[in-house]
This record gives C-alpha cells, structure tokens and sequence, in this order.
C-alpha cells in the first residue's frame, strides 16, 4: 500500500478516535497508541522506515486543534470523492514532496512565498509559462536536483523499470558516489543487455555495505 494511502488511513483513524477522546491527562504515548490500534497488524509487516513516517503522521494529527482536525476530516471525505485520475495526480505530488531534500524544500517554500506577492498579472504569466512546457518537463519540476540527476541516469541505464520500483531505483542512484556510478556504468557496458535489470533488482536487494562490494568488485 501506497504511503500517502496509510498516512490518509491513520488520519481518518485519528479522526474517529478523536469521537471519543482519551481522559484529560492521559499520557501522549496511550493517545499515540489509540490512534494506530488499527493498523497493529498492517504496522507489524512494514519496514521500519514506513512506521516510523506513520508514527509521526499520527503525532501530527494529535498535535492539531479540534478544529484543524475537523478540517482535515472534510479533506479527507472530499479525497474519497476524487476521480482515480485526480488521485493519482495528487499521490505523485505528495510521493516528489517527500522525496525533496530540505534546501529544496525550503527553496520551494520561499519561492511560493515570493509568487505570492507578486502582481496578478505576473504570476499569470509565470503560469503560462510553465503551462507551455511538456508534461514530462512539468513533472521535472517536482524534483530537487539530485533526484533529476538520478532520473536521467536511470532513463540511460535502465530505461524499462518498473513503476513499483522506480523510487526504490532512483533512491539507489542518488546514493551513489560519482567513482560507484562509474563501477556501475562500466558493469552494465560488460553485461548481455537482457541481463542488466536484474543487476539492478540485485542492487536493490543489497544494504549500502553490499552494494558497495558489489560495485568494488566490477572490473
């Protein structure tokens, strides 16, 4: 399941325990604990990284005003509502969100900041602009420019990955020394084409110690 789908579930599982909130004084840990009971069998089989996020998800939603809470729950009806389409759109921003580094989130914010001051006449033409754009330069855009940099290497070396596995890829890329892209390069050149995306799935199933061996290891 998608993150930004268990985060939303979390949500909507605060919102209704926040129907019958915990007594006055009770400690952080047992509304924290109410708040993902139903999800104790889904928490249990994901990654400690995926559990971790889901955990401060449910902090965040703990930390919101009653009101702020009752907005989110009209976000969230109005989520259900949405075409696939629409959902989809919506979960890629949110997936590139996550993914930006924090100068690159900080810049975005800035310069959200900046458009907002200006004239309306300007910001229309900034929205023109990016409006004639392609939507793959479009989609460019969401990313900071280490991932940019990852996509197009994984556009040269691997260039049918599977969208499953096309943020796991990229996460690797960005990993990797300029020598280790190298090492890679110089692998795939050695290997039979048909072989190649499994070298990269073998990547992938190593820890950052087991990909550096193997990459070490190419001539």
């Amino acid at each position: 399941m998608k993150v930004a789908a268990l985060c939303a579930l979390v949500l909507l599982a605060g919102a209704a325990s926040a129907q019958a909130p915990a007594p006055a004084g009770a400690p952080d840990a047992a509304a924290l604990r109410q708040t993902l009971a139903p999800f104790d069998t889904l928490l249990a089989g994901l990654p400690p990284v995926l559990r971790e996020r889901l955990e401060l998800h449910a902090r965040a939603w703990l930390a919101l005003s009653p009101e702020a809470q009752a907005r989110l729950r009209l976000d969230l009806t109005a989520w259900d509502d949405l075409a696939p389409q629409e959902k989809l759109a919506l979960r890629e921003r949110f997936d590139a969100w996550e993914h930006l580094d924090e100068p690159t989130r900080g810049a975005v914010l800035q310069a959200e900041a900046r458009l907002a001051q200006m004239p309306a006449e300007v910001r229309a033409g900034w929205r023109a602009r990016f409006d004639a754009l392609s939507p793959e330069q479009r989609r460019r855009y969401r990313f900071d420019p280490p991932t940019r940099a990852a996509m197009d290497l994984a556009g040269q070396l691997f260039p049918f990955v599977p969208a499953e596995e096309h943020a796991d890829t990229l996460a690797l890329l960005r990993a990797l020394t300029p020598a280790q892209v190298d090492a890679l390069r110089r692998e795939l050149r050695r290997l039979p084409p048909n072989r190649r995306d499994a070298f990269r799935v073998r990547l992938l199933e190593q820890d950052v110690q087991g990909r550096a061996a193997l990459l070490d290891a190419a001539p």
